[in-house]
């Protein structure tokens, strides 16, 4: 059990959670090929540091998820919330972006 950085955001449509395992925290990964970047810095991920039940709140809250890690992801997909297939994975870094509709 680590920790995580997260960054939560109110918006007029709900709660948008931002939250990466502490492990990822200024890593970078590019797949020249597919066009796709990623990197994982503290000022958009890093607002402050979690513990695990905070992690899990706000992935049942938040209406707009970013994640960030292999720990927060799967706690995602444990959760019912992200289909495996869903998640970006490049240089060894995953990333997924999760929107809830409500009707």
């Amino acid at each position: 059990m680590g920790l995580y950085y997260a960054r939560v955001i109110e918006t007029d449509h709900g709660l948008m959670a931002i939250i990466a395992d502490e492990e990822v925290m200024g890593k970078a990964a590019i797949d020249e090929e597919r066009g796709v970047r990623i990197i994982i810095t503290r000022e958009f991920y890093g607002e402050r540091v979690i513990e695990e039940g905070e992690a899990l709140d706000l992935l049942e809250r938040a209406s707009v998820l970013v994640l960030a890690g292999d720990r927060i992801i799967e706690k995602a997909v444990g959760l019912g919330l992200v289909h495996p297939e869903s998640v970006l994975e490049v240089g060894g870094l995953r990333l997924v972006q999760v929107f809830k509709f409500s009707y």
